[in-house]
């Protein structure tokens, strides 16, 4: 997650209310300084988990519960760490006391952590040495407002399953390369790309008419507000799900490839065994940044003009973002495991 995906907010919306909020804080370059994933993603071994190094073992047996301590009317529900970021589900119960918001309480908690990294890393003789103060994390830090039914589960569900991921990338990398056959609700698909990108919680349906309001829609005032919206979803690390079809999905299709934002991208042309992409999509699949999805010629209808296509590509890509930790795909005949 770049330090550009740090800074989610929901423009008007106040954080000192009550709430309920999933939290993501990066480490500075990434360094795992919290610890290392060990296990396995196999049946027999330990189940994939974080071996928390000396400052991992802090932050969960002191950092996490100083939150609650300095304010009683927030509850951590679910706390994830992984050796180079941190999730947590924060539940705000009550108002925070007047001038205080989630922001302040997460800079606070982030200040406590970099502390006690400073001291694990100060030698006696060193102690009042400035440069040992580098910052331990990425500036600001991400938030997922959770409102939706079943967001909150969804979310619980992804931190729980965070190292098997993690593993999963390094056991089976096959997966995230090509597969001739994913099997999504009934309709077969061949895939290049990461495959991880199905199982996001959080996925946006890119899809524009050609025209509103009996104009061009990228003149439109729809375009403006809709399109940003995007964006910023896209940049927060949420998934653009589209064919690119219109104009308008077009737009944003590139900006994503352009940007590096996390999408899954619907193609009417079959992927083949020797198939690739073309440079941009090729560098967002290395980059781990895109999925490619082809419906197999076999499965998909005859169409009597570009218009039902169009809709059709547009009613797989509204499926796919419905995809959740209790859908079922199959992946070349094997069940593409929850999370994976």
């Amino acid at each position: 997650m770049s330090k550009d995906c740090q800074t989610r907010r929901m423009h008007g919306h106040d954080y000192a209310i009550p709430g309920t909020y999933e939290v993501t804080i990066v480490v500075a370059d990434r360094l795992p300084v919290f610890g290392k994933i060990v296990g396995t993603t196999k049946t027999s071994g330990d189940s994939p988990h974080l071996e928390p190094s000396a400052l991992g073992k802090l932050v969960l047996d002191s950092e996490i519960h100083k939150i609650h301590h300095y304010y009683p009317m927030v509850d951590v529900w679910q706390v994830c760490l992984m050796p180079d970021h941190m999730h947590m589900i924060v539940r705000i119960n009550k108002p925070l006391p007047v001038g205080k918001h989630l922001g302040i309480i997460i800079g606070a908690f982030k200040g406590g952590i970099s502390r006690a990294w400073w001291k694990l890393n100060t030698t006696a003789s060193a102690a009042s040495a400035s440069d040992n103060h580098v910052p331990l994390f990425e500036p600001n830090y991400n938030d997922h407002i959770l409102m939706r039914d079943g967001q909150l589960d969804n979310w619980k569900r992804y931190l729980r399953d965070n190292p098997r991921r993690l593993l999963m990338r390094r056991e089976y990398p096959n997966l995230f390369q090509r597969s001739l056959c994913i099997v999504i609700d009934g309709v077969r698909y061949s895939a290049f790309g990461n495959m991880l990108l199905l199982r996001q919680p959080e996925k946006h349906q890119v899809f524009f008419h050609r025209r509103t309001d009996g104009i061009p829609t990228e003149e439109s005032e729809f375009w403006k507000k809709e399109s940003q919206r995007l964006i910023e979803a896209g940049e927060s690390g949420d998934v653009l799900v589209t064919p690119g079809i219109s104009e308008c999905e077009k737009r944003i299709k590139n900006i994503a490839l352009q940007q590096k934002l996390r999408l899954i991208h619907l193609q009417a042309d079959t992927i083949g065994k020797y198939w690739k992409p073309e440079r941009s999509r090729f560098d967002a699949c290395a980059y781990g940044s895109l999925l490619i999805l082809a419906p197999w010629p076999e499965d998909i209808p005859a169409f009597s003009s570009t218009y039902d296509q169009f809709h059709y590509l547009n009613r797989l890509a509204e499926t796919i973002c419905n995809i959740s930790y209790e859908s079922e795909v199959a992946v070349q005949g094997l069940r593409l495991a929850h999370g994976g």
